[in-house]
């Protein structure tokens, strides 16, 4: 039987240089507030979490206010130090790749849930921000995408001290009537409607001293995040951890029980056991990825089949038809029609 989902949330401080942008474009924080429960001086506190699903509204209603690229405006200005300790352990890192590695691993200082991956592939590393699953927020807003993605790429300048153009970016959003502001910020026009968040760079990257790294600094502040992170919720289950490993694996080709567990650091035995204590198994949960990644695609993007099909690892593409009819009743072209028509 699998367990209850916990609530998902995050500290205050990812709130904190927003609200009073929100608030001075007439954004009816108030309303918000009152409609999640949340009490306005309680976001004073530090250490205070916030329901996951306010941020998104936040987000919501900030990408209404008629102003174009505001996330990607608002990454411009990322500062790390408004995370407070997670900002100076990443920032106090000896090189960039350390620094990375800090900040996925003290994630959950900031949000109760795992949502940043680092992948490193050759001479290319991919960072892979991949939002919770099934979050009583719904999806995350577009332009809180652009926000978290851009402000990784501001991060990741700064902390190499040179201007990284990326390999490429993939965004979860459909593209915008004007993608200019896109190229202009990264570098490179980004695909949208992927189905992850991601920013691929130069793996060389990582091993770049970090300017103003202070070894000493890190180990003390290293050591308090780690007395902050043994106290730290959790809202995520082992099978949405197998599902993140299945979604960062499948554009590489259907993954293999060993391949799963290896990213999980498990025996192939420790991984089935667990997935039969939450009541499932890995090849349902790969259908289910599958078939998620599929419906999201042919409602949000004019990717054709055939491409859809590869991108989710089949090897032809009448086996995914084959498989969206068993998901669905229906073909993949007379979903996409029914989807158009409403």
């Amino acid at each position: 039987m699998s367990r209850r989902r916990a609530s998902l949330t995050v500290t205050s401080l990812l709130l904190a240089s927003h609200i009073e942008i929100a608030r001075k474009h007439g954004v009816p924080l108030d309303d918000l507030y009152v409609a999640h429960h949340v009490d306005p001086a309680h976001l004073r506190d530090p250490e205070a979490r916030v329901p996951l699903a306010l941020v998104y509204d936040i987000w919501r209603e900030m990408g209404r206010l008629g102003e174009p690229h505001l996330g990607l405006r608002l990454a411009a200005e990322y500062d790390l130090k408004m995370f407070d300790v997670v900002g100076y352990v990443v920032e106090s890192a000896r090189t960039v790749g350390e620094a990375l590695a800090a900040g996925i691993r003290y994630q959950r200082l900031l949000f109760s849930f795992q949502s940043l991956s680092l992948v490193i592939d050759g001479d290319e590393a991919r960072f892979i921000i991949l939002p919770p699953r099934a979050s009583t927020g719904g999806s995350m807003p577009g332009e809180l995408e652009d926000f978290i993605l851009g402000g990784m790429l501001t991060r990741l300048r700064r902390l190499a001290g040179v201007a990284v153009v990326p390999h490429s970016v993939r965004l979860r959003h459909l593209p915008p009537g004007d993608t200019r502001a896109y190229r202009q910020f990264f570098g490179v026009e980004p695909e949208f409607g992927a189905e992850v968040n991601e920013l691929a760079f130069d793996s060389s990257l990582l091993d770049r001293p970090v300017h103003g790294a202070d070894p000493l600094l890190h180990r003390v502040v290293a050591r308090h995040a780690d007395e902050l992170l043994a106290r730290a919720p959790s809202g995520l289950r082992f099978v949405d951890e197998v599902r993140r490993q299945i979604l960062q694996s499948l554009r590489l080709g259907v993954p293999t029980a060993p391949d799963v567990a290896r990213g999980l650091s498990l025996s192939t035995r420790s991984l089935a056991r667990r997935l039969a204590d939450e009541g499932t198994s890995l090849s349902a949960l790969i259908d289910e990825v599958r078939r998620e990644l599929a419906l999201a695609q042919l409602q949000q993007t004019d990717r054709k089949t055939i491409d859809i099909a590869f991108m989710l690892g089949f090897s032809e593409v009448s086996a995914f038809h084959r498989a969206f009819r068993r998901w669905t009743g229906t073909t993949p072209a007379e979903f996409r029609r029914a989807h158009a028509a409403g």
